[in-house]
């Protein structure tokens, strides 16, 4: 160059300052990218430890409802411990209501892929005839319909609205703003929403959303999923589930 300067030429041999410069700048930037690839690993939301077990479906016999959302009942020889309630999804972003309704308080026997997270089972049911009547529950035992057994009274609680389905295990993260529209779509196609809150101690607590009546909850819960909210409604326990019956119109964005 007219200055004397060094100039790169790639097939040329690197001229001797470049070289230089290249040598103490590289390791710089490799330390530099991985320092800001760890920042950005340690910023973002745990996304949980749900599990979706899809490589094989299982089978169940139970009894099943459609209220206050699909569900079988289970004994305690087939949960492992003591009866059980799991929500029932068909595949994709859909509830399990219309094969529920039909075969209401029938005991049934069902194929599907279990999705659990923190001790909360869930089944995704095979497409086609994966639920029917049974002829017999003969060995396993069957739970009886759900039952309330507390009435806690009045409250409002903190936290986020979630779709189970995805909460559990179909989706991670599942939850947050990253997941809002997902959510909003799975509650709209039936999958039950819950309420996920977290104690001054960290520890999560998972309560499951209705209508006053104590059915199904409409529509208007729809713009507040994903968010952080503020509900208040009447908390009842129901066997293993704890239920929140409220006014969808009466939710508050935090």
């Amino acid at each position: 160059m007219a200055d004397g300067g060094e100039f790169y030429v790639g097939y040329l041999a690197m001229p001797p300052r470049l070289a230089r410069l290249l040598r103490l700048a590289a390791p710089s930037l490799i330390v530099l990218l991985a320092a800001l690839g760890l920042a950005l690993a340690l910023v973002q939301n745990d996304p949980g430890d749900g599990e979706w077990h899809d490589a094989a479906a299982r089978e169940f016999v139970g009894r099943v409802s459609a209220r206050p959302y699909p569900h079988v009942r289970i004994g305690a020889a087939q949960s492992g411990g003591a009866t059980e309630t799991l929500m029932l999804v068909e595949v994709g972003k859909f509830g399990g209501g219309q094969r529920a309704a039909a075969l209401d308080g029938r005991v049934v026997r069902i194929s599907g892929w279990v999705l659990e997270r923190d001790g909360r089972r869930m089944i995704e049911m095979e497409p086609g005839d994966s639920l029917q009547p049974a002829d017999s529950a003969a060995g396993v035992g069957v739970a009886p319909d759900l039952r309330r057994v507390g009435v806690l009274g009045r409250v409002t609680l903190r936290g986020e609205i979630i779709d189970s389905k995805c909460y559990l295990g179909a989706m991670k993260p599942g939850e947050g703003k990253t997941h809002k529209e997902c959510a909003t779509l799975c509650i709209a196609g039936g999958i039950p929403p819950m309420l996920v809150t977290i104690d001054a101690a960290g520890k999560r607590g998972y309560i499951l959303l209705c209508g006053a009546d104590g059915g199904a909850l409409d529509e208007r819960i729809l713009p507040f999923v994903g968010d952080a909210v503020e509900i208040s409604g009447e908390l009842e326990e129901w066997d293993d589930l704890t239920i929140l019956k409220i006014d969808a119109g009466a939710v508050r964005r935090l």
